[in-house]
């Protein structure tokens, strides 16, 4: 008798044939093995059912640790039983109605990094040196089944030694029996150094390169996902003249470290952290300062955190083991999209690098540096990126039809989300600018080519002057579909309920802006979510603002406007006659813009320079208050912000410290959201509680929240894999469309 055996998962781009391949062989059974669309499909010839059980269960038991089996199908199947041996076959294209499971890109794994090493081996100093569990993958896949032929590595022809090993599966440790993206230094991709036209490659190209970082210049790097910027930690000057390329003036930049003793050296790490910067996602992962080693001012400016991350790739180590600890950011103008394309990196013309370190072959899509932190022992993605997409986030319920959620503006992304599957896309940034717009749209195209999606509808964001709204509402046109509009604040927290498989909570969103039932903007929220209903119990109250998106930088001028509401002088008759004639203003529940005036207020800081400066420094007087054990000062709890303003301004009239002051909002706000909660629960008898929203990134406010809910008896849910922050939202408009 022949048996089919289909396995579906995370199961292409790992090894997977290879493996499957040697189990075979080593069980002595004869048959084939394919990729099957975004499956594995293994026949096997001349076997009785047992026996056929048995092979499935040795796949389950001994599988690579990159892959992930979701299910195991044997069936019986006709055919002849006369052809002995067992080997890997073409692949096909047939497709099934889930979304298939594609790999993300994988960093460079330690055997990898022994060979680059390796003075004897055939590709010492080979700088994409890669196997079959590691390497570029996502970023290089034109379309499935995940084969060479499929990938921007068809360009490649396969010296006589590679083609060997990629053929040879007779040794059971060859990691690159069927390894798409084999190469060495005589047949892949090679490094090349363009310094102001003069070029060179291979090994000269490389200790050019280190030695520009070395003297203090900056180094533009293709990457996996696109160029970055690299230069050394110890030059202020390299540094500063970054921040001027980037019109980056004061926003913490990332930091590689060869290994995690280095990292150590300059930060505080526990064993989650170490085990997260040390996964095959390889993010970038903020650690606490306070090693022996103190990094340059410039680099992290007011952080108390450490942004940092391990090599990548194979050119990464190099860099990292020849030039010690360095700066890596993405190539672009802050607020723009990452570039990702030769020809648009040199159209740049960015003026003070010295030169420009890459490598010909096409990235398809561009993917930044992912961004967590580990809370509360438990992964958070901040900025879900490279390493993660395109992961499918499985949840308990299907769709009904196949779907595309386009997210909101800010930290756009979009998803996709079919049978029990979302799959959330890259970080494309603003899409107030052009690129990223584009980019966004060939990636929904990308994503209908991958995954062989029609879509049957199309979700966004509530406010009528997103631009994503527009783009979902030119598509869902074109392509006669229906358009669902999804309000900001009940997809943040619909985006924890998919993450942890809710169907009712009540929700916390905290936030910066977010379009609201009423019209208004709303970004202080308390709901309650049941299935695909969410009703607003509560909200900080509205206070009037000047000024719309500038509003959002200039905290000094928002003090001033509530000021004015609460009946304080301002000092500024501009200020005073545009509240009182309604020039220019709007009403808003934001937590974001009040964490801007309260650390204005304190004298903390009046302008965001970057996203959540103020918000920061506030956070920071907090923690440095926790950590001299200072008293809390007791806020009255409040949900005006004009009484808030009044108790900050009398309390220091009194002389009470400013940092006393910023621990006592956090809590007041803790207070308040526990508060609300407890009224609720009484009202709904419902034990759960889901906070999300970028204000949740502060881990005081998070830690109070979390600790005196668990006190008070509820559940307590965050974002994890999902960003809390915009970008998740996409997540939570298909969820709730799943909830329906």
């Amino acid at each position: 008798m022949n048996y089919e055996i289909i396995v579906k998962g995370l199961v292409q781009g790992i090894g997977f044939r290879p493996y499957i391949y040697r189990l075979a062989n080593s069980m002595e059974l004869d048959g084939d093995v394919r990729n099957s669309g975004g499956a594995v499909c293994i026949r096997l010839k001349g076997i009785d059912e047992d026996k056929a059980y048995e092979f499935a269960e040795h796949i389950k038991a001994q599988q690579p640790k990159e892959a992930r089996i979701d299910s195991v199908l044997i069936k019986p199947v006709e055919g002849n039983t006369d052809s002995a041996g067992f080997f890997i076959i073409d692949s096909d294209e047939r497709r099934n109605d889930e979304l298939p499971d594609i790999p993300v890109d994988i960093a460079i794994c330690s055997r990898c990094i022994s060979e680059m090493k390796d003075m004897t081996d055939r590709r010492y100093g080979y700088p994409y040196i890669s196997c079959t569990t590691c390497g570029p993958r996502y970023t290089i896949i034109k379309k499935l089944p995940y084969d060479r032929v499929n990938t921007t590595m068809n360009v490649f022809d396969m010296c006589p030694d590679c083609e060997e090993e990629y053929h040879d599966g007779k040794d059971p440790m060859a990691r690159r029996h069927y390894a798409q993206t084999i190469s060495c230094n005589d047949c892949g991709p090679r490094p090349i150094l363009d310094e102001a036209g003069k070029i060179s490659e291979g090994n000269y190209a490389l200790s050019n390169a280190f030695r520009i970082i070395e003297n203090g210049g900056i180094l533009a790097l293709k990457a996996v996902g696109g160029y970055q910027f690299v230069c050394s930690v110890e030059d202020t000057y390299a540094i500063l003249k970054l921040r001027e390329i980037k019109g980056r003036e004061k926003r913490p930049f990332a930091v590689m470290f060869a290994n995690a003793d280095e990292v150590r050296e300059y930060a505080l790490m526990d064993k989650e952290e170490e085990k997260l910067l040390k996964s095959y996602r390889r993010p970038i992962v903020l650690l606490k300062s306070g090693g022996r080693k103190r990094l340059n001012r410039f680099i992290c400016g007011d952080s108390r955190y450490i942004g940092a991350m391990l090599p990548q790739s194979g050119v990464h180590e190099m860099i990292a083991n020849a030039c010690g600890p360095v700066i890596v950011t993405s190539a672009n103008i802050s607020g723009e999209p990452l570039i990702y394309t030769d020809e648009e990196f040199v159209r740049h013309e960015f003026d003070g690098i010295e030169g420009m370190l890459y490598y010909k072959r096409d990235i398809m899509v561009p993917l930044d540096d992912s961004v967590t932190r580990v809370f509360r022992g438990k992964t958070q993605v901040i900025r879900y990126a490279r390493g993660y997409v395109p992961d499918k986030l499985e949840i308990d319920r299907s769709f009904d039809k196949s779907l595309l959620a386009m997210g909101g503006d800010l930290k756009s992304s979009f998803a996709i989300a079919k049978g029990r599957s979302i799959v959330l896309s890259g970080y494309f940034g603003d899409l107030a600018s052009y690129r990223a717009k584009e980019n966004l749209k060939a990636e929904i195209a990308r994503f209908q080519e991958l995954y062989a999606m029609r879509f049957k509808a199309i979700a966004c964001d509530k406010h009528p002057g997103y631009v994503s709204g527009r783009l979902a509402r030119e598509f869902a046109d074109k392509n006669k579909i229906p358009l669902i509009g999804i309000y900001h604040h009940h997809a943040h927290i619909a985006s924890v309920m998919a993450e942890h498989g809710l169907t009712h909570t009540i929700g916390v969103a905290l936030d910066g802006t977010g379009y609201g039932r009423d019209g208004k903007i709303w970004g202080g929220e308390i709901l309650y979510v049941s299935g695909s209903n969410a009703e607003r119990k509560s909200h900080i109250d509205y206070y009037t603002l000047i000024g719309g998106d500038e509003a959002a930088l200039d905290a000094g001028k928002d003090l001033l406007c509530l000021k004015h509401e609460a009946g304080f002088e301002t000092g500024n008759p501009l200020i005073d006659t545009a509240m009182d004639e309604h020039i220019n203003t709007f009403e808003t529940s934001s937590a974001g813009r009040l964490f801007d005036i309260v650390s204005a207020a304190l004298g903390f800081r009046t302008y965001n320079t970057y996203e959540s400066e103020c918000a920061i420094a506030l956070e920071n007087a907090a923690l440095e208050a926790l950590r001299l054990s200072l008293t809390t000062y007791a806020i009255p709890v409040t949900k005006d912000p004009r009484e808030l303003l009044y108790y900050l301004i009398k309390a220091k009239e009194k002389g009470v410290g400013e940092r006393e002051l910023a621990l006592g909002f956090h809590r007041m706000l803790s207070m308040w959201v526990i508060k609300e909660c407890m009224e609720i629960r009484d009202e709904k008898a419902d034990n759960n509680v889901c906070l999300s929203g970028g204000c949740f990134a502060n881990r005081v406010l998070s830690n109070m929240c979390c600790d005196g809910l668990a006190e008070k008896g509820f559940h307590v849910y965050m974002n994890q894999r999902i960003p809390g922050n915009d970008q998740g939202i996409a997540v939570g408009q298909a969820y709730i469309l799943a909830l329906q």
